[in-house]
């Protein structure tokens, strides 16, 4: 049974040393405020070789997360699910119980993501209230930067990241990578979203470990 292929929205807001700038305080408080609420959701997308992979991640405290993951060329969605100690796994042919060294790979990232503090990774710029996707936002700004080992230019623009606040709830809404002006299309992007009526729970139907039909 294939794990689960992990987002890159673990890594937009990653443990790592504290910035000491204002800024990067403020969006360290709002993921820090995700956290501690009750549960959220996460919509990705990224590119890929052979078109965009686009995930939904669902996580639930204190110890539950869902995961979906749609990559161009497969048969299927790949779908995880990990409750406590406990991780399943699908790839369109119904969900398997994951052997416990994999379950264990699975659950240490969920309980990473849901215990352990937020801390900013990077620098960031207040951009003070900015207007998204219709929306007035709070925007924050990482420095601007080509990848390494090749000169800047179009081929290889200086990319930011960008994250957007909702000023109502505190709440992070939106974390993009793009080029820094404000017509500029998403490279990656993770929509941040609260349903109220979130759950998450075991597959009623499937196999146990080491099993099969």
């Amino acid at each position: 049974m294939r794990r689960a292929a992990y987002p890159v929205l673990l890594s937009f807001f990653a443990a790592g040393p504290a910035m000491a700038e204002n800024c990067s305080m403020d969006v360290q408080a709002a993921f820090e405020k995700q956290r501690l609420g009750s549960g959220y959701r996460v919509m990705s997308k990224q590119p890929s070789p052979n078109g965009e992979i686009e995930t939904q991640t669902d996580f639930l405290r204190p110890d539950k997360m869902y995961n979906k993951v749609l990559v161009p060329g497969e048969p299927g969605a790949l779908e995880t699910i990990a409750v406590g100690r406990w991780a399943w796994a699908s790839h369109g042919m119904g969900f398997q119980e994951l052997q416990p060294q994999f379950a264990q790979s699975v659950t240490s990232d969920v309980t990473a993501a849901l215990n352990t503090p937020a801390t900013a990774s990077e620098a960031f710029t207040c951009l003070g209230k900015v207007t998204r996707d219709g929306r007035e936002l709070l925007g924050y700004q990482s420095e601007a930067k080509a990848s390494p080992g090749k000169p800047a230019g179009p081929d290889n623009p200086a990319l930011a990241r960008m994250i957007f606040v909702d000023p109502a709830t505190g709440l992070p809404v939106l974390n993009i990578v793009a080029e820094p002006k404000s017509d500029a299309k998403a490279i990656v992007s993770a929509a941040y979203s609260y349903p109220a009526d979130l759950k998450i729970d075991a597959p009623l139907d499937a196999m146990p470990a080491g099993r099969t039909r």
